[in-house]
């Protein structure tokens, strides 16, 4: 049901998240040029893309979000199960959101580098607000159809 807003909004969520697989994260700055980058699976050297720090968990985080996500896109004809996994979906993007700042924090304690936050950095974030938008839509479509049952 591509015409319903709630859906636009899970879509959009969908595609920022899935952005998250292709950019990375920031930019970890040593001696004046970037020497590591932060993706979704780790903190790699940009030279030899070893990994410096590893971030399984937040790897998996994301692909549950985007799971999640997908999921809740065909759960149109079920309005409530829709809700239920929109708010545990919010709660785990704002989770990631604290993953990633940890991670950076790790990074700043054991490499000693400066972080330069790319913009793919908040899209958990504003994927999450997207979701909470989608939300409070079929939270209103589930009013509407409770009170047309009440109507008969």
């Amino acid at each position: 049901m591509i015409q319903r807003i709630q859906t636009i909004f899970l879509l959009a969520s969908l595609i920022l998240i899935f952005l998250i697989f292709w950019f990375p994260l920031a930019g970890l700055i040593v001696d004046d040029s970037y020497q590591f980058l932060f993706r979704y699976r780790g903190i790699y050297e940009i030279h030899s893309e070893l990994i410096a720090i590893s971030s399984l968990p937040l790897a998996i985080l994301f692909a549950i979000i985007l799971i999640l996500n997908l999921i809740s896109i065909f759960l149109y004809k079920n309005r409530i199960l829709q809700m239920r996994i929109s708010i545990l979906n919010i709660l785990l993007m704002i989770g990631s959101v604290g993953l990633i700042y940890f991670y950076i924090w790790i990074a700043k304690t054991e490499l000693n580098v400066i972080p330069r936050y790319t913009l793919i950095s908040i899209f958990p974030f504003i994927s999450a607000i997207l979701t909470y938008l989608a939300f409070r839509a079929i939270n209103k479509d589930q009013k509407l159809v409770k009170s047309l049952d009440r109507i008969r």
